[in-house]
């Protein structure tokens, strides 16, 4: 191949991939600037959770024991842990075969899955606007901002920002929080990483592809350079002038 067909090749093969990778440069680009631009907390909505102080268990003198659990979920226990929810004393327990479950920690009563009413309360008190409660939808597909473990109550607000919280049905915390400022970030999210589904793959083949080929996209376009630039343009860079 000669030095001018090799010119043309190159020119034309950086023309077509140039029209191509155009408009997914661009959305990695405006993508980086949107998502550095955007405080990491408010995407999280982490600066709209309510400050709740720790309580202290007080006597255990009126709690079920752990034999007495035991005895009740009838199965191998892996774990037991007692806490507050809301005002309630409640057991946290986890078995090998069933996961986790709810108990009252003063009567026994098995308290998950739980209410909407009790998933509602918990997204409130999480929630430090006072502003009303739009919806509660009890989630069992997967939705595009909840990728996580089903099923799970979904408590909407009447916000600014139309603020979801996804509370855990066995264990009656919150264990997800969407926002509008989230789901754009999420939006750019799934731009920067190709992945139109799951929106989690980092390593999927279409974004390898695409990034090998911007690769040598750029490599041709640095070739185009050298080829188009004459010996006298080298020695007006380096400050030589043919005489």
């Amino acid at each position: 191949m000669t030095k001018q067909r090799f010119h043309k090749f190159i020119a034309q093969a950086h023309k077509w991939v140039g029209l191509i990778l155009g408009l997914q440069v661009l959305a990695w680009t405006v993508g980086g600037v949107v998502m550095t631009w955007l405080p990491i907390e408010e995407v999280r909505s982490e600066h709209r959770i309510a400050d709740q102080a720790p309580r202290p268990l007080g006597s255990t003198a009126d709690l079920l024991s752990v034999a007495a659990l035991q005895k009740m979920v009838a199965e191998p226990v892996t774990s037991i842990r007692y806490a507050f929810i809301l005002d309630r004393l409640v057991a946290h327990v986890t078995t090998a075969e069933q996961g986790s479950a709810l108990y009252d920690a003063k009567t026994g009563e098995k308290l998950s899955p739980i209410s909407a009413e009790l998933a509602k309360a918990v997204a409130v008190a999480d929630f430090n606007l006072d502003v009303p409660v739009a919806s509660v939808r009890h989630i069992t597909s997967p939705v595009t901002e909840y990728r996580r473990s089903l099923p799970v109550w979904q408590i909407t607000f009447s916000d600014d920002e139309d603020t979801a919280l996804y509370v855990s049905l066995t264990e009656a915390r919150v264990v997800a929080r969407r926002s509008n400022t989230w789901r754009l970030f999420d939006f750019f999210w799934m731009l920067h990483i190709m992945d139109y589904d799951e929106r989690d793959d980092f390593n999927n083949p279409l974004l390898m592809v695409f990034a090998l080929s911007a690769a040598l996209f750029t490599l041709s376009g640095l070739t185009l350079l050298f080829f188009r630039l004459r010996r006298r343009d080298f020695n007006i860079i380096l400050g030589r002038r043919r005489r």
